[in-house]
């Protein structure tokens, strides 16, 4: 654990990242986590096509099935396709207006999608803005699963972005991918 002082403070540093590392941490990110690019583009055209309400059902087990929460679908379709595509559309609206933490608890009005899932659909919806906070994340960097934790975690991720090389272009979700991978130790 390294400790130093930062804004006339001590912080206890939990990961080093290199900007260096980040390419392979993204690959091999991929490579355990494959189709985030298919869904990204899923989340885009259920955009272009304003959130029909079969289209949106099928966003939100997509996204659960890629982040391991086949179990969570069921929950989930009982609250009805229109509220699903309400939701998601909801979401995006506060996600554009800088809103980020509160478009994460928008989704999370989604029977049992917490803090996890919720982020992860917002990250597919909107990857130049959003991360997602789950618990590995949580644990072991120790933000709280509260609204508070998760904009932490997105300005430190912004902050990490801002001093990043400009080339190759990163993203914010690159940014918080790189994390998870390091974290997991690929």
């Amino acid at each position: 654990m390294t400790i130093i002082q930062y804004d006339g403070k001590l912080a206890v540093v939990r990961l080093e990242l290199s900007p260096e590392e980040i390419p392979a941490l993204l690959e091999q990110h991929a490579k355990h986590y494959p189709g985030a690019t298919d869904l990204e583009v899923l989340g885009a055209k259920l955009q272009d096509e304003n959130y029909p309400p079969l289209a949106s059902v099928n966003f939100v087990r997509q996204v659960c099935r890629w982040g391991g929460g086949d179990r969570l679908i069921s929950r989930i379709l009982v609250t009805g396709q229109d509220r699903i595509s309400e939701v998601l559309h909801q979401s995006v609206i506060l996600a554009d207006q800088g809103l980020i933490a509160e478009a994460v608890a928008e989704i999370q009005k989604l029977p049992y999608l917490g803090q996890s899932f919720a982020s992860k659909q917002l990250r597919f919806l909107r990857p130049m803005r959003a991360v997602i906070l789950d618990s590995v994340i949580r644990d072991n960097l120790g933000y709280p699963e509260t609204g508070d934790g998760y904009t932490g975690f997105l300005r430190d991720c912004e902050e990490a972005l801002r001093l990043m090389p400009t080339s190759p272009p990163y993203r914010i979700c690159d940014i918080e991918a790189a994390i998870f991978a390091k974290i997991q130790g690929y």
